[in-house]
């Protein structure tokens, strides 16, 4: 399943890959000071909530801060939302990113695959202004067929960035 991001203004998210890793590189002729930080991309948020959207630019999540969910019965929907905020600079900003999202069972079967890419294009960034992007998932409808853990693992740029784990478990017999 391919998804394509749309911003909190209706624009459409298109990119194709991107660097998403941090080096810090020396000026020429420097010594031990003046380094700068290269290209920032991180996930600085992500939860697993009951509800989650994003509106004017703006994360809103409800009931954040899932790990459990109970079901009385399986197969059932997951029955969640992953929220994430994406911190980028203005050079990352305006570069394209593939945003990956795999749900796994705890053998490591897929249960879900949901990708799209997203590019900002020009930014009105100031110098040394980051931008924080939150995107949202809905994952209220993945199948699970067993009880047990299930990860939701976050990849950005083709790098893993974080995992969630989830337990699925039966709802207890008073």
């Amino acid at each position: 399943m391919r998804e394509i991001f749309t911003s909190a203004g209706g624009d459409r998210l298109d990119a194709r890959t991107g660097s998403t890793w941090v080096t810090v590189r020396r000026l020429p002729g420097t010594r031990g000071g003046a380094a700068y930080a290269g290209p920032l991309m991180d996930v600085t948020t992500a939860m697993l909530a009951d509800f989650a959207q994003v509106r004017e630019g703006l994360l809103f999540v409800s009931s954040g801060g899932i790990t459990r969910c109970y079901r009385e019965q399986l197969p059932a929907p997951l029955g969640v939302h992953l929220a994430i905020v994406l911190e980028l600079d203005r050079l990352e900003a305006e570069r394209p990113h593939e945003v990956r999202v795999v749900v796994v069972d705890e053998d490591g079967g897929e249960l879900a695959e949901i990708a799209g890419e997203i590019q900002l294009g020009e930014t009105a960034l100031m110098v040394n202004e980051n931008l924080n992007l939150p995107i949202t998932f809905d994952l209220r409808n993945v199948p699970v067929e067993r009880f047990g853990a299930v990860e939701v693992r976050c990849y950005v740029g083709g790098e893993h960035r974080t995992t969630l784990p989830l337990w699925v478990m039966q709802t207890p017999t008073p």
